[in-house]
């Protein structure tokens, strides 16, 4: 058998015209991309059902067409789960950046201006919070417990507190709030206690929050594995139908050639 360059009949060759209306699936032409692999289709199924005259020249062609559908829903497929794991990736890039967001305006006293009546101040995610708690602990450590250490508590955490992190903010209360006369570089007894009071305090919390970092790692991983992530419900649905015809086509397009050959042998 000579080699296959593709369609032959005048409906083969016009769907392989370079003029292609449309760049996808709805597409009524072979797209000139396609070419090549137009004439690989087509010279297998002429090795497969060697077809005699016209008719069947024709079936042929619309198999060949059917086949290249078929890849393109398949490529879409494929596109549009690689869209949906990036499109979840962004999203969870986006909330992760809210809180720390949400600090910076906290800390620049301008949080209000960006807050709806509905919306909660977010604490900093673990990946900001630990070392934002570590900065604290250290200053703590080193110069004692001052009234503004509250308030930077208060601004990593926003409205929602872990039990460690309102605990040690209980504890800050009254360093805050007192109007202390002794002398500031002393330290008695109960400011001693607190003081070790408070850094154990965020030492338990800096733990728990680790430990939150790493839980947090592991949904991260499993919510943006590209092999779990699904393309919009509507998208995916509108993929299956595609599926579905194309299937429902190729099917009928056997049927058909059985059918004339089924004839042909009658008539013979």
């Amino acid at each position: 058998m000579s080699k296959s360059t593709g369609p032959r009949t005048p409906k083969g060759k016009a769907r392989s015209s370079q003029n292609a209306a449309k760049h996808w699936i709805e597409s009524g032409r072979i797209l000139p991309e396609e070419q090549r692999e137009a004439a690989i289709l087509r010279r297998g199924f002429e090795d497969d059902f060697k077809p005699q005259g016209l008719i069947e020249e024709e079936v042929i062609d619309d198999l060949v067409f059917n086949r290249l559908i078929k890849r393109r829903i398949d490529i879409a497929f494929t596109r549009e789960f690689s869209k949906a794991s990036i499109e979840t990736t962004i999203k969870e890039m986006d909330h992760r950046e809210r809180s720390s967001i949400q600090y910076w305006l906290r800390i620049a006293g301008l949080s209000n201006e960006y807050r709806t009546e509905r919306e909660r101040a977010e604490p900093l995610n673990p990946d900001d919070c630990i070392p934002a708690l570590k900065t604290l602990q250290s200053l703590i450590r080193e110069r004692g417990v001052q009234p503004e250490d509250l308030p930077k508590l208060r601004d990593i955490y926003g409205d929602q507190p872990t039990e460690y992190a309102a605990l040690a903010m209980y504890l800050l209360v009254p360093v805050a709030t007192k109007q202390a006369e002794q002398d500031k570089t002393a330290e008695t007894k109960h400011d001693a206690e607190l003081k070790t009071d408070i850094l154990e305090t965020l030492q338990t919390e800096i733990q728990q929050q680790e430990r939150r970092q790493e839980l947090a790692q592991r949904i991260l991983e499993i919510e943006c594995a590209p092999d779990l992530q699904e393309p919009p419900r509507h998208t995916l649905e509108t993929l299956l139908r595609y599926r579905a015809a194309n299937t429902r086509e190729f099917n009928s397009l056997l049927d058909s050639l059985e059918r004339i050959r089924r004839l042909r042998r009658n008539a013979a």
